[in-house]
Formats: structure tokens, C-alpha cells, sequence
């Protein structure tokens, strides 16, 4: 099998990602585009000299020969119907993160995908980012011994973006199912991805002045200008697991603090890591050390294609299956739960 080739179907922000995700790797290559605005299509497709075919309907891409899997990456409430369509016409795919809206639709999509025989995998690029495989690396090495507790945070002094993302029945939430799904699963899976227990969680929407003068605005591709907003600004909280193992994180479009990227503590029993800068922390011989750690460059996007190249060529398993994006789904919609009752939730 030559390159795996694949059909963009949303023509958003993401989409651009990956769409230089798949000229840049190899393996894999964009065989066409499809949005149900065909003029966002088109213009994506300008960007890339118009090299790509522009399909008028999902069935079109979904039945043309040429493409071997799909990526889905249109707003959250689209994934379930797309993902189901494309199931039922046996294409491999790559959906964008979160899975869907409810665990409910998500334990559809993962029968849909077992019954069609198709390879899955989740948006959860950062667990192809290069300081995830470090880390990985000294877990499985034992330089850590038992990882029990991570402490994990992504925030944005000012950063919510328009349209869709804020109506709570279009994205099913805000920073937290958005930018905090990533370091909550990122840490999951160093962690060993351990059976959930419990979760407590406090949302806040605090802020009033959302999109100040000197802050660039990140315009949602689907925004008609009048949508609500009702997510929450920022969200904290801790997630408990089988072991006595846990989670903590903080996530924020909109928070009076500095921006943080993404941060990430690791502590086990024989050692820690900690993310930005990147360092080794182990008591050794001589007493307490610290080793700064260089890991390979490497695009996310491009990574997770490229992975996902090989599983569809049957060479591996897929690093993001649609089951774990299920079981990350139970944890989201127990954090909000907690958030909107104000009680610890059993997952």
C-alpha cells in the first residue's frame, strides 16, 4: 500500500492544521475536501493551490474509491452523525476531540466502528507531542517507579473563541472540553490509563470583558455572530482513579493570570518530571539531581497522521482509539456534572 490518502470533511481552523499535517509528513497525503459551506472548502483549497478535489456532499467523499480514511473535523455536535455516516460507508477515521456530546452517543460511535471493521483514532494529538514520548520512555524504564499523582495545566489569560465554541449545545462546554481534554488525557495515558473512581470539579464564568484590545480574537468558520455564550471561562478540578491515583488540572479561555501553554507535574516514587522546561527529577547518589531533557522535534498533527498511517496499513495498533476518547468522554461529562451540582461524581 503507497500513501494513506484522506478526505478533510469540515474546513475550519483544525482542518489547516491538518491539512499541513498531510502535505508535510509521509505516508499520507489529502486526497479531497468537503464542507457544507462550499465556500469554506474552496477557500482552505486556496491555500493550497487548489489541488485538491472539492467534493458537494459528505456521501460523495464517503463513497469515492480514492480515499482510505477521513478526518473529521467539524464542531463537536457534528462528530456523532459524520462519524456514523462514515462508519456505514467503511472509511477509516480520525476524529477531532471530544468525541461527541453524551457517553451515550459515544458507546454508538464505538459499536459503529467494531461492526464496520474500521480503524479509529482520536484528536488527541498530545500524546504525539516529543516530551510525551520522553516521558514515557523514563516511565517504561522504571525511572519513576510508580506514577501516582500528575498536576496539569493549560490557561489563557484571554482567549475564547467566537461562534460555536461558546453555545453550550454546540460544543457541550467550554475550556475544559476544549483545551483541558488534552492534559487530562495526556496525563491518563502516562499515567497508564487507570480505571476512573470519582471526580470533583468548580467552572466558573467570572469574566465579563472576554475579548480586550490587545487580545487577538480566534474566530470559530461556523459564526453567524449570534451565538450564546454559556460554557464556563475557567475550570479546576481533580480526578480520582483505581489505586489511589489522581489528577489535577486547571484549564481557562479567560483568566486573570499568565498564560500558560501547557504544564505538566508527574510525581512517582522513585522520581518526578515536570514540563517546561523539561526535567528529570530523581534522588541518585550523590543526593537530589535534576536532568534537563532534550526530545526530537516534531508536529503533533503531523505525528498523529502519520501513526495513524500504519495502523490503517494493519503495522500497529492504534495510540488513540475511539474507546479511549469513550472513556475520556465519562470523565468530561462527570466533571461538568460535578461542576453544575456541586458534588464529587462517580464515573
Amino acid at each position: 500500500m503507497s500513501n494513506v490518502r484522506f478526505g478533510v470533511i469540515g474546513c475550519g481552523n483544525i482542518a489547516r492544521a491538518h491539512m499541513w499535517a498531510l502535505k508535510n509528513g509521509e505516508g499520507i497525503e489529502c486526497y479531497g475536501l468537503y464542507d457544507r459551506i462550499k465556500e469554506h472548502a474552496e477557500k482552505l483549497n486556496g491555500e493550497f493551490d487548489n489541488q485538491f478535489k472539492i467534493f458537494d456532499t459528505a456521501e460523495e467523499m464517503l463513497t469515492c474509491p480514492e480515499i482510505d480514511a477521513v478526518i473529521l473535523a467539524v464542531p463537536n455536535y457534528q462528530h456523532h452523525p459524520m462519524f456514523m455516516l462514515a462508519a456505514q460507508y467503511g472509511k477509516h477515521i480520525v476524529c477531532e476531540k471530544p468525541l461527541t456530546m453524551s457517553v451515550e452517543l459515544g458507546k454508538e460511535m464505538v459499536e459503529a466502528a467494531k461492526k464496520a471493521g474500521i480503524k479509529t483514532q482520536m484528536g488527541l494529538c498530545t500524546r504525539f507531542e516529543p516530551f510525551v514520548d520522553a516521558m514515557m520512555d523514563h516511565i517504561q524504564a522504571g525511572n519513576l517507579g510508580e506514577v501516582y499523582f500528575i498536576r496539569t495545566e493549560i490557561l489563557r489569560r484571554r482567549g475564547a473563541p467566537t461562534g460555536w465554541f461558546g453555545n453550550k449545545e454546540k460544543s457541550g462546554g467550554g475550556p475544559l472540553i476544549d483545551l483541558g481534554v488534552h492534559v487530562i488525557d495526556a496525563a491518563w495515558y502516562l499515567m497508564g490509563k487507570p480505571k476512573p473512581v470519582s471526580v470533583k470539579a468548580l467552572n466558573y464564568q467570572k469574566i465579563e470583558n472576554k475579548y480586550p484590545k490587545d487580545v487577538e480574537i480566534y474566530s470559530s468558520y461556523e459564526n453567524d455572530g449570534n451565538e450564546p455564550y454559556t460554557v464556563e471561562d475557567s475550570t479546576h478540578g481533580i480526578i480520582t482513579f483505581e489505586g489511589g491515583k489522581g489528577i489535577m488540572y486547571q484549564a481557562s479561555w479567560s483568566l486573570n493570570t499568565d498564560d500558560v501553554e501547557d504544564r505538566m507535574e508527574l510525581y512517582g516514587s522513585k522520581g518526578g518530571f515536570i514540563k517546561n522546561p523539561c526535567k528529570l527529577i530523581r534522588e541518585e547518589v550523590s543526593g537530589m539531581t535534576e536532568t534537563t531533557l532534550f526530545s526530537r522535534e516534531g508536529d503533533c498533527y503531523t505525528r498523529q497522521l502519520e501513526d495513524f498511517a500504519r495502523v490503517v496499513k494493519g503495522e500497529k495498533e492504534s495510540r488513540t482509539p475511539v474507546e479511549d476518547g469513550l472513556q475520556i468522554q465519562k470523565i468530561l461529562n462527570g466533571l461538568y456534572e460535578s461542576a453544575r451540582t456541586g458534588k464529587e461524581v462517580e464515573i
